[in-house]
């Protein structure tokens, strides 16, 4: 290897490189083949059958019924009694004929989202509560609490009794509803065992339907105990294959998109929970998720089991407020990352965002702060940089001199390196610590709620690519569009590299470096990468990092003409020291 290599930018470069191959393999190569390995631990093997699943599908007419406060609207079908249609009132979702967040979002529509409960008993005798017809008998407004609830009863088809389903609605700005199931005078059944069975496919509301595929997976959390505050641990599915799971000691399950979200919240924890994740590689859904879990019941006793049911978005200090773990399906990255995102970049963005200015702006200020934060970390590397080139004719000269003695060689090269006051290593570190903050990026920028549909100049959402020109063709890594702030980071990421390996020229004194050629592949490099890889992210990163460029490249002019003057720096020579 060339002696004249500057290894602190090869080392910086070669791990950003792998971060971004890394990064990429994790959200683009989406596997839509169904692992069906995992075997059921449940005794029943109709948990593993499709039909168990199916709901029906040839309804006659029914009627319908709704619950609505500040920013939910449900509307209830007679026929199952169960959730036809849930719109959230302050959110929109993509139209591609607008090319905006222009029409309604419906987290429920056109079935995709349908649950039954099931009776069953020694004698054969069954009930689906998808068969059967539910009618209102009670809608009552408590005016002190502000709770509205609704009853919807269906007779025992095989007797006498009836069943109930009680929803629960909060009157102001509550994402969650409540829901009951009961049953009076279920005799005629004599011993039965029942279970309660979930279909939900998810629907496709943002721009770039593979990225927000990408983001949409089954988080769920468990216990050891009985107490649903203390959850243990917070886990997922595969977003990227079909995988069934058996589930133990549940205290809840969600259903996550990038920016919503549906989260089954039992009154008491499960036991045990089937669930199936499966992909759709094209359409309007973007996965199938499948729950099914055995509700315990005693001999003689009424039937009831409650839970809540959150339909909502994915918004950190409202998730907060329920204090069971919810805000950790936000995909903040994992690791310190998460803490970087979450304590460094959030509460920097969360500030900025009080001045009510456009996000694009608040995006720039943003990055102002940020690297006036990192502005003593980025001033020591870059003098750092500076000073080995005006001591590398010095090392040329040790590296001549002791040409057959590495011993000797390094310990003149360690003795020159402290006259001149200067860690060779300490480039290295900052180099490691400025990677997990430029990875962290990745994953802040489309994952934060407030950005969604917010535009900026040219841009439509700042969550999302911006896009110039449709190609009639793929690229494989850059896609099919052209994002004009992506060209911008990478023209100026090229612009800062050119007067990065110019200023190497003239602190080096040396007109014939044979590290020029070898730099110059690896540095220009950069630029042309970046501009493949984050062609399709969220057009906030990109004005992130152009934004930075600039920064970078103002930054090193000050610190070249105002701060660093080579005929102050210290180096060592004929054993002593010049000014």
């Amino acid at each position: 290897m060339n002696k004249n290599l500057d290894y602190n930018s090869i080392i910086g470069l070669t791990l950003i490189l792998f971060v971004l191959i890394f990064f990429t393999y994790l959200n683009n190569n989406v596997n839509f083949n169904s692992n069906n390995n995992n075997k059921l631990s449940y005794n029943h093997q109709e948990f593993s059958k499709k039909k168990e699943f199916s709901f029906t599908k040839n309804r006659k007419k029914n009627d319908f019924f709704l619950l609505e406060n500040n920013v939910l609207k449900i509307k209830i079908s007679s026929l199952g009694g169960y959730i036809n249609e849930l719109l959230l009132k302050k959110y929109k979702a993509y139209d591609s004929s607008l090319s905006h967040h222009g029409k309604n979002l419906y987290l429920i529509n056109n079935s995709n989202f349908l649950y039954k409960l099931s009776f069953f008993n020694n004698k054969g005798l069954n009930i689906n509560t998808d068969t059967l017809y539910f009618q209102p008998v009670s809608l009552e407004n408590n005016k002190v609490s502000g709770i509205k609830t609704l009853i919807m009863r269906a007779k025992n088809p095989y007797g006498k009794g009836f069943l109930d389903y009680i929803y629960t609605i909060g009157e102001k700005n509550q994402y969650d509803i409540g829901f009951s199931i009961r049953t009076k005078d279920f005799s005629s059944l004599g011993e039965y065992r029942s279970y309660i069975n979930l279909e939900h496919k998810i629907i496709s509301l943002e721009k770039d339907r593979n990225w927000e595929n990408s983001y949409t997976q089954v988080y769920y959390s468990t216990s050891n105990n009985d107490d649903l505050n203390n959850f243990t641990s917070v886990k997922y599915l595969s977003e990227k294959k079909t995988e069934d799971k058996n589930i133990y000691g549940v205290n809840w399950i969600a259903d996550k998109q990038q920016f919503f979200s549906f989260i089954f919240i039992p009154d008491k924890i499960l036991k045990n929970v089937f669930v199936r994740s499966e992909n759709f590689s094209s359409g309007s859904f973007l996965k199938r998720i499948q729950m099914k879990t055995f509700i315990n019941t005693v001999k003689n006793e009424e039937f009831y089991f409650s839970f809540r049911l959150y339909f909502g978005p994915l918004d950190l200090n409202l998730l907060k407020k329920y204090q069971n773990g919810f805000e950790n399906i936000i995909p903040f990255g994992w690791g310190f990352l998460k803490w970087i995102n979450k304590y460094f970049f959030l509460v920097i963005f969360q500030f900025l965002e009080k001045t009510n200015l456009n996000y694009g702006v608040i995006i720039i200020l943003m990055t102002i702060v940020v690297k006036l934060i990192l502005s003593p970390i980025t001033y020591k590397q870059y003098k750092l940089s500076a000073m080995m080139k005006l001591i590398r004719p010095e090392i040329e000269k040790l590296n001549d001199k002791y040409k057959g003695d590495i011993l000797k060689k390094q310990r003149a090269i360690m003795e020159l390196y402290h006259n001149v006051g200067i860690n060779p290593m300490s480039g290295c570190i900052t180099t490691l610590f400025q990677i997990p903050i430029f990875y962290s990026l990745f994953k802040f920028f489309p994952t934060i709620i407030n950005l969604r549909g917010k535009s900026f100049l040219w841009v439509e959402d700042l969550t999302s690519y911006d896009s110039i020109l449709k190609l009639p063709f793929f690229i494989p890594f850059y896609g099919n569009h052209v994002s004009l702030l992506t060209l911008l980071y990478s023209l100026a990421l090229l612009i800062y590299t050119k007067l990065s390996n110019d200023g190497r020229k003239d602190f080096s004194q040396n007109e014939n470096d044979s590290s020029i050629p070898d730099m110059n592949f690896i540095l220009y490099l950069m630029p042309v990468i970046m501009l493949l890889f984050i062609n399709s992210y969220a057009s906030a990163l990109s004005l992130y990092y152009f934004t930075s460029n600039i920064i970078n490249i103002g930054f090193f002019f000050f610190i070249k003409e105002f701060m660093l003057n080579k005929n102050k720096v210290f180096i060592y020579k004929n054993s002593r020291i010049i000014k």
